[in-house]
Protein backbone atom coordinates (compact mmCIF):
# COMPACT_ATOMS: atom_id res chain seq x y z
CA UNK A 1 0.00 0.00 0.00
CA UNK A 2 1.49 3.23 -1.08
CA UNK A 3 0.88 6.54 -0.16
CA UNK A 4 -1.73 9.39 -1.38
CA UNK A 5 0.95 11.81 -2.62
CA UNK A 6 2.91 9.31 -4.38
CA UNK A 7 -0.26 7.79 -6.09
CA UNK A 8 -0.71 11.52 -7.35
CA UNK A 9 2.64 11.57 -8.98
CA UNK A 10 1.87 8.16 -10.70
CA UNK A 11 -1.31 9.51 -12.13
CA UNK A 12 0.45 12.67 -12.70
CA UNK A 13 2.79 10.63 -15.11
CA UNK A 14 -0.04 8.66 -16.50
CA UNK A 15 -1.86 11.72 -17.65
CA UNK A 16 1.67 13.12 -19.27
CA UNK A 17 1.06 9.97 -21.66
CA UNK A 18 3.85 7.64 -20.26
CA UNK A 19 3.83 4.25 -20.30
CA UNK A 20 4.01 1.42 -17.82
CA UNK A 21 7.51 0.68 -18.34
CA UNK A 22 8.97 4.10 -18.58
CA UNK A 23 7.44 4.86 -15.35
CA UNK A 24 8.77 2.14 -13.90
CA UNK A 25 12.31 3.16 -13.24
CA UNK A 26 11.42 6.78 -11.67
CA UNK A 27 9.30 4.72 -8.51
CA UNK A 28 11.45 1.55 -8.72
CA UNK A 29 12.45 1.74 -5.21
CA UNK A 30 8.58 3.23 -3.44
CA UNK A 31 6.14 0.97 -5.78
CA UNK A 32 6.13 -2.14 -6.65
CA UNK A 33 5.39 -3.58 -10.78
CA UNK A 34 2.04 -4.77 -9.78
CA UNK A 35 0.85 -1.99 -7.92
CA UNK A 36 2.00 0.74 -11.02
CA UNK A 37 -0.11 -1.95 -13.25
CA UNK A 38 -3.20 -1.68 -10.78
CA UNK A 39 -3.15 1.92 -10.76
CA UNK A 40 -2.66 2.06 -14.62
CA UNK A 41 -5.53 -0.16 -15.20
CA UNK A 42 -7.77 2.04 -13.18
CA UNK A 43 -6.73 5.15 -14.53
CA UNK A 44 -7.27 3.80 -18.32
CA UNK A 45 -10.82 2.57 -17.00
CA UNK A 46 -11.66 6.04 -16.16
CA UNK A 47 -12.55 5.25 -12.58
CA UNK A 48 -11.31 6.68 -9.74
CA UNK A 49 -8.03 5.80 -8.13
CA UNK A 50 -8.69 4.42 -5.10
CA UNK A 51 -6.27 3.13 -2.09
CA UNK A 52 -7.21 -0.53 -1.46
CA UNK A 53 -9.41 -0.69 1.90
CA UNK A 54 -8.20 -2.38 5.21
CA UNK A 55 -11.15 -5.49 5.52
CA UNK A 56 -12.54 -5.93 8.87
CA UNK A 57 -14.34 -3.70 11.05
CA UNK A 58 -13.23 -1.99 14.59
CA UNK A 59 -12.93 -4.28 17.22
CA UNK A 60 -14.10 -3.53 20.40
CA UNK A 61 -12.46 -4.38 24.25
CA UNK A 62 -14.26 -7.15 25.67
CA UNK A 63 -16.42 -5.94 28.81
CA UNK A 64 -18.18 -8.38 31.23
CA UNK A 65 -21.52 -8.74 30.00
CA UNK A 66 -19.85 -9.42 26.53
CA UNK A 67 -17.92 -12.05 28.26
CA UNK A 68 -20.83 -13.56 29.99
CA UNK A 69 -23.22 -13.37 26.72
CA UNK A 70 -20.47 -14.99 25.09
CA UNK A 71 -19.57 -18.34 27.50
CA UNK A 72 -24.00 -18.09 26.84
CA UNK A 73 -23.53 -18.68 22.67
CA UNK A 74 -21.20 -20.98 23.23
CA UNK A 75 -21.85 -23.24 25.84
CA UNK A 76 -26.29 -22.71 26.67
CA UNK A 77 -27.58 -21.75 23.37
CA UNK A 78 -29.85 -24.51 21.84
CA UNK A 79 -28.31 -23.03 18.40
CA UNK A 80 -24.94 -23.52 17.63
CA UNK A 81 -22.79 -20.82 17.28
CA UNK A 82 -19.01 -21.18 16.10
CA UNK A 83 -16.12 -18.90 17.95
CA UNK A 84 -15.69 -16.56 15.04
CA UNK A 85 -19.60 -16.34 14.68
CA UNK A 86 -19.79 -15.13 17.84
CA UNK A 87 -16.29 -12.87 17.56
CA UNK A 88 -18.20 -11.42 14.67
CA UNK A 89 -21.51 -10.46 16.84
CA UNK A 90 -19.34 -9.16 19.74
CA UNK A 91 -17.04 -7.27 17.24
CA UNK A 92 -13.91 -8.35 18.98
CA UNK A 93 -11.11 -10.74 17.13
CA UNK A 94 -11.75 -14.68 17.36
CA UNK A 95 -8.59 -14.64 19.07
CA UNK A 96 -10.08 -12.45 22.04
CA UNK A 97 -12.76 -14.94 22.46
CA UNK A 98 -10.18 -17.54 22.67
CA UNK A 99 -7.95 -16.52 25.05
CA UNK A 100 -11.48 -15.42 27.46
CA UNK A 101 -12.62 -19.33 26.94
CA UNK A 102 -8.86 -20.43 28.08
CA UNK A 103 -8.73 -18.26 31.33
CA UNK A 104 -12.43 -19.66 32.25
CA UNK A 105 -11.26 -23.19 31.27
CA UNK A 106 -13.33 -23.33 28.88
CA UNK A 107 -12.15 -26.13 26.42
CA UNK A 108 -13.22 -27.05 22.55
CA UNK A 109 -14.26 -30.58 21.62
CA UNK A 110 -15.61 -32.34 18.89
CA UNK A 111 -18.48 -33.12 18.86
CA UNK A 112 -19.75 -37.13 18.62
CA UNK A 113 -22.02 -39.47 16.47
CA UNK A 114 -24.72 -41.32 18.58
CA UNK A 115 -27.71 -43.38 17.47
CA UNK A 116 -31.18 -41.26 18.10
CA UNK A 117 -33.26 -42.87 20.92
CA UNK A 118 -37.19 -41.95 20.24
CA UNK A 119 -38.98 -41.41 23.12
CA UNK A 120 -40.71 -44.32 22.85
CA UNK A 121 -37.62 -46.52 23.23
CA UNK A 122 -36.59 -43.87 26.43
CA UNK A 123 -39.79 -44.81 28.22
CA UNK A 124 -39.34 -48.42 27.15
CA UNK A 125 -35.80 -48.32 28.38
CA UNK A 126 -36.38 -46.68 31.28
CA UNK A 127 -38.99 -49.24 32.88
CA UNK A 128 -36.83 -52.39 31.70
CA UNK A 129 -34.01 -50.72 34.06
CA UNK A 130 -36.47 -50.21 37.32
CA UNK A 131 -36.88 -53.67 36.72
CA UNK A 132 -33.26 -54.47 36.80
CA UNK A 133 -32.72 -52.33 40.01
CA UNK A 134 -35.87 -53.85 41.84
CA UNK A 135 -34.63 -57.54 40.70
CA UNK A 136 -30.90 -58.12 40.71
CA UNK A 137 -28.55 -56.98 43.55
CA UNK A 138 -24.84 -57.05 43.89
CA UNK A 139 -24.83 -60.43 45.02
CA UNK A 140 -26.29 -61.79 41.44
CA UNK A 141 -23.66 -60.47 39.35
CA UNK A 142 -21.04 -63.64 39.70
CA UNK A 143 -24.39 -65.02 38.26
CA UNK A 144 -24.74 -62.86 35.53
CA UNK A 145 -23.31 -64.59 31.88
CA UNK A 146 -23.33 -61.26 29.16
CA UNK A 147 -23.33 -62.89 25.69
CA UNK A 148 -23.18 -60.94 22.47
CA UNK A 149 -22.07 -61.57 18.59
CA UNK A 150 -20.67 -58.79 16.63
CA UNK A 151 -18.17 -58.21 13.44
CA UNK A 152 -14.38 -57.79 13.41
CA UNK A 153 -13.22 -56.14 10.21
CA UNK A 154 -8.86 -55.98 9.45
CA UNK A 155 -8.95 -52.15 8.93
CA UNK A 156 -5.88 -50.26 7.86
CA UNK A 157 -6.31 -46.36 8.69
CA UNK A 158 -5.27 -43.71 6.43
CA UNK A 159 -4.83 -40.05 7.31
CA UNK A 160 -4.90 -37.57 4.05
CA UNK A 161 -3.18 -35.11 6.63
CA UNK A 162 -0.31 -37.02 7.67
CA UNK A 163 0.16 -39.36 4.94
CA UNK A 164 2.66 -37.29 2.51
CA UNK A 165 5.64 -37.78 0.09
CA UNK A 166 8.39 -35.21 -0.82
CA UNK A 167 10.04 -34.77 -3.84
CA UNK A 168 10.68 -32.10 -6.76
CA UNK A 169 8.30 -34.13 -9.13
CA UNK A 170 5.67 -36.89 -7.98
CA UNK A 171 6.36 -39.10 -11.12
CA UNK A 172 9.69 -38.93 -9.64
CA UNK A 173 9.06 -40.44 -6.12
CA UNK A 174 9.10 -43.81 -5.96
CA UNK A 175 6.42 -46.19 -5.51
CA UNK A 176 6.73 -47.40 -2.10
CA UNK A 177 6.43 -43.82 -0.88
CA UNK A 178 3.97 -42.23 -2.47
CA UNK A 179 1.35 -45.04 -2.73
CA UNK A 180 -0.05 -46.68 0.46
CA UNK A 181 -2.01 -50.30 -0.84
CA UNK A 182 -5.44 -51.61 0.51
CA UNK A 183 -7.20 -54.94 -0.02
CA UNK A 184 -10.04 -54.25 -2.05
CA UNK A 185 -12.12 -56.06 0.35
CA UNK A 186 -10.89 -55.97 4.10
CA UNK A 187 -10.66 -59.46 5.94
CA UNK A 188 -13.67 -59.85 8.78
CA UNK A 189 -14.97 -62.30 11.01
CA UNK A 190 -18.25 -62.80 12.90
CA UNK A 191 -17.13 -64.20 16.50
CA UNK A 192 -19.21 -65.01 19.10
CA UNK A 193 -18.31 -65.30 23.11
CA UNK A 194 -19.49 -65.02 26.70
CA UNK A 195 -18.31 -63.05 30.05
CA UNK A 196 -18.98 -63.40 33.51
CA UNK A 197 -17.04 -61.68 36.15
CA UNK A 198 -14.85 -64.63 36.80
CA UNK A 199 -14.36 -65.93 33.65
CA UNK A 200 -15.33 -66.01 29.91
CA UNK A 201 -16.75 -68.82 27.75
CA UNK A 202 -14.30 -70.64 24.05
CA UNK A 203 -14.54 -67.36 21.59
CA UNK A 204 -16.61 -68.47 18.54
CA UNK A 205 -15.36 -67.57 15.22
CA UNK A 206 -17.38 -67.58 11.99
CA UNK A 207 -16.30 -66.39 8.78
CA UNK A 208 -17.40 -63.23 6.90
CA UNK A 209 -20.54 -63.57 5.10
CA UNK A 210 -21.53 -66.00 8.43
CA UNK A 211 -25.42 -65.39 8.75
CA UNK A 212 -27.06 -65.94 12.34
CA UNK A 213 -30.36 -67.26 12.35
CA UNK A 214 -32.13 -69.09 14.98
CA UNK A 215 -31.04 -72.51 13.70
CA UNK A 216 -26.97 -71.70 13.49
CA UNK A 217 -26.93 -69.53 16.69
CA UNK A 218 -28.45 -72.24 18.67
CA UNK A 219 -26.25 -74.98 16.76
CA UNK A 220 -22.65 -72.64 16.59
CA UNK A 221 -23.04 -70.38 19.85
CA UNK A 222 -25.62 -71.54 22.20
CA UNK A 223 -25.00 -75.17 22.78
CA UNK A 224 -21.11 -75.36 22.64
CA UNK A 225 -20.86 -72.74 25.00
CA UNK A 226 -23.61 -74.49 27.23
CA UNK A 227 -21.00 -77.26 27.10
CA UNK A 228 -17.90 -75.07 28.46
CA UNK A 229 -19.48 -72.71 30.97
CA UNK A 230 -16.43 -70.83 32.58
CA UNK A 231 -15.63 -72.08 36.31
CA UNK A 232 -18.09 -75.06 35.91
CA UNK A 233 -21.36 -72.39 36.34
CA UNK A 234 -24.59 -74.53 36.49
CA UNK A 235 -27.16 -73.08 33.69
CA UNK A 236 -29.96 -73.66 36.14
CA UNK A 237 -28.32 -70.43 38.34
CA UNK A 238 -26.62 -68.54 35.44
CA UNK A 239 -28.69 -65.64 34.25
CA UNK A 240 -28.11 -65.57 31.21
CA UNK A 241 -28.07 -62.03 29.25
CA UNK A 242 -27.87 -61.06 25.15
CA UNK A 243 -29.84 -58.29 23.69
CA UNK A 244 -33.19 -57.93 21.06
CA UNK A 245 -31.05 -59.32 17.43
CA UNK A 246 -33.49 -61.25 15.31
CA UNK A 247 -32.14 -64.46 16.04
CA UNK A 248 -31.83 -64.12 20.36
CA UNK A 249 -36.02 -63.53 19.68
CA UNK A 250 -36.47 -66.37 17.70
CA UNK A 251 -39.25 -68.88 19.22
CA UNK A 252 -36.88 -71.82 19.33
CA UNK A 253 -34.35 -69.84 21.22
CA UNK A 254 -36.41 -68.39 24.09
CA UNK A 255 -37.65 -72.02 24.55
CA UNK A 256 -34.20 -73.46 24.60
CA UNK A 257 -32.88 -70.89 27.08
CA UNK A 258 -36.17 -71.41 29.04
CA UNK A 259 -35.44 -75.42 29.30
CA UNK A 260 -31.42 -74.82 29.96
CA UNK A 261 -31.08 -71.54 31.45
CA UNK A 262 -34.28 -71.05 33.50
CA UNK A 263 -32.97 -67.62 35.37
CA UNK A 264 -32.60 -65.81 31.74
CA UNK A 265 -33.48 -62.26 30.87
CA UNK A 266 -36.16 -62.71 28.18
CA UNK A 267 -36.17 -60.37 25.41
CA UNK A 268 -39.08 -58.81 26.09
CA UNK A 269 -37.48 -57.26 29.78
CA UNK A 270 -34.26 -56.53 27.89
CA UNK A 271 -34.17 -52.42 26.93
CA UNK A 272 -34.35 -51.89 23.22
CA UNK A 273 -31.07 -49.92 21.84
CA UNK A 274 -28.83 -51.38 24.30
CA UNK A 275 -25.23 -51.23 23.70
CA UNK A 276 -24.55 -49.31 26.55
CA UNK A 277 -25.93 -52.60 28.77
CA UNK A 278 -24.08 -55.01 27.49
CA UNK A 279 -20.52 -55.56 29.12
CA UNK A 280 -18.94 -56.99 25.72
CA UNK A 281 -20.61 -53.84 23.72
CA UNK A 282 -19.32 -51.02 26.35
CA UNK A 283 -16.36 -53.14 27.41
CA UNK A 284 -14.72 -56.46 26.16
CA UNK A 285 -15.15 -56.03 22.06
CA UNK A 286 -13.27 -52.45 22.14
CA UNK A 287 -10.69 -54.13 23.63
CA UNK A 288 -10.76 -57.55 21.52
CA UNK A 289 -10.63 -55.11 18.58
CA UNK A 290 -7.72 -52.59 19.85
CA UNK A 291 -5.75 -55.34 20.87
CA UNK A 292 -6.12 -57.30 16.97
CA UNK A 293 -5.66 -53.84 14.86
CA UNK A 294 -1.86 -53.92 16.08
CA UNK A 295 -1.24 -56.83 14.05
CA UNK A 296 -1.62 -54.60 11.00
CA UNK A 297 -2.89 -55.83 7.78
CA UNK A 298 -3.62 -59.75 8.68
CA UNK A 299 -3.13 -62.33 5.08
CA UNK A 300 -5.76 -65.08 5.43
CA UNK A 301 -8.95 -66.27 7.62
CA UNK A 302 -7.18 -68.81 9.39
CA UNK A 303 -4.92 -66.35 10.73
CA UNK A 304 -7.34 -64.05 11.81
CA UNK A 305 -9.06 -66.80 13.60
CA UNK A 306 -5.85 -67.23 15.42
CA UNK A 307 -5.01 -64.18 16.15
CA UNK A 308 -8.48 -63.42 17.61
CA UNK A 309 -8.24 -66.93 20.09
CA UNK A 310 -4.99 -65.93 21.26
CA UNK A 311 -5.92 -61.90 22.09
CA UNK A 312 -9.60 -63.22 23.34
CA UNK A 313 -7.69 -64.95 25.91
CA UNK A 314 -4.96 -62.23 26.51
CA UNK A 315 -8.02 -59.50 27.84
CA UNK A 316 -7.57 -58.75 31.52
CA UNK A 317 -9.56 -60.60 33.51
CA UNK A 318 -9.20 -57.38 35.90
CA UNK A 319 -11.11 -55.46 33.02
CA UNK A 320 -13.70 -57.46 32.31
CA UNK A 321 -14.88 -57.63 36.24
CA UNK A 322 -14.50 -54.02 36.55
CA UNK A 323 -17.01 -53.98 33.86
CA UNK A 324 -19.20 -56.34 35.32
CA UNK A 325 -19.11 -54.50 39.10
CA UNK A 326 -20.39 -51.15 36.94
CA UNK A 327 -23.76 -53.13 35.44
CA UNK A 328 -25.80 -52.09 37.67
CA UNK A 329 -24.44 -48.50 38.33
CA UNK A 330 -24.48 -48.18 34.59
CA UNK A 331 -28.61 -49.86 35.09
CA UNK A 332 -29.03 -46.99 37.64
CA UNK A 333 -28.17 -44.58 35.33
CA UNK A 334 -29.85 -44.95 32.27
CA UNK A 335 -32.54 -44.85 35.02
CA UNK A 336 -31.47 -41.71 35.97
CA UNK A 337 -31.44 -40.69 32.10
CA UNK A 338 -35.30 -41.24 31.74
CA UNK A 339 -33.44 -44.04 29.18
CA UNK A 340 -31.45 -41.43 27.35
CA UNK A 341 -27.80 -42.49 26.83
CA UNK A 342 -25.10 -42.76 29.45
CA UNK A 343 -22.32 -42.26 27.57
Amino acid sequence: MISKELRRLVVAQLEAGRLVSEILPMFKTEVSRATLFRIAKDFQAGGAVKPKKRKGQPLRKMTPSMAARMIRLLTKAKHHHSIRAVARLLKVSHTTVKNHLRKRGINTWKKVKRQLIPESQRQVRRKCCMDFRKTYRIGDLPDLLFVDECYVTVKKHFNHQNERAYGKDFNLIPAWKKYREFPKSPLSAMVFGGVTREGRTPLVVLPSGFRLNQTTYLEECLIPMQENLPNQMDPRKTILVQDKAPCHRAASVQLYLKENFPRFIPFDKWPPNSPDLNVLDYCVWSLLKEALNKHGLIPSFAKLKELLLKEWEAIPQEAIQAAVDSWLRRVRGVEAEKGGHIE
